[in-house]
């Protein structure tokens, strides 16, 4: 129970103006103490509501690292895509068969799940509208109009985001002349 700091002795017995008087200045210390306690109650909350939000706001910037820092990774491997696909693209015939282009495609293959599993995809171009996120047209030419007709340097998503887009030709509405 809560004792008034300013009155340190109970008044003399019989005295009924001193008893109301020690009563108001008890219940004026209970309002105030309870008063006090719904402050520091409100307080309490206020804080626990902020140190949630500051948790939820660490975890997201820790999230948002981890994905830039697997960004920064994967856009200095994709020339080493590129390269494997353009090596393969010029492959001789003569060795098409070779045991040791065999191993060096299955080294291809296993880089690109590994790339797969942390979440980059190949973007599908030929034959596709010419979408401006996805598509960086390079030339224009022959072909059907805004439709990709070859593709220079494919493109990249990352977890749904576009990492690099494709670098493509694009057709013009005019179509080849037929032999």
């Amino acid at each position: 129970m809560y004792v008034s700091q300013s009155k340190k002795q109970d008044p003399p017995a019989g005295n009924a103006d001193d008893t109301t008087q020690v009563l108001a200045d008890l219940q004026r210390d209970l309002e105030e103490a309870q008063q006090e306690a719904e402050r520091l109650k409100e307080l309490a909350g206020r804080s626990q509501a902020d140190l949630q939000n500051a948790r939820s706001r660490m975890e997201k910037e820790a999230r948002d690292m981890r994905a830039f820092a697997l960004e920064g990774i994967v856009l200095k491997l994709l020339p080493t895509v590129d390269n494997f696909r353009r090596a393969f693209a010029h492959l001789p015939e003569d060795l098409q068969g070779n045991d040791w282009v065999r191993g060096l495609q299955a080294t291809e293959q296993a880089f690109l799940k590994q790339l797969s599993d942390v979440g980059l995809t190949h973007i599908e171009c030929l034959g596709q509208p010419v979408n401006a996120e996805q598509h960086e047209v390079l030339q224009v030419g022959q072909g059907e109009k805004d439709v990709v007709t070859d593709v220079f340097e494919e493109g990249y998503l990352l977890g749904g985001k576009v990492l690099r887009p494709a670098k493509v030709r694009s057709g013009d509405g005019t179509q080849a002349a037929t032999v």
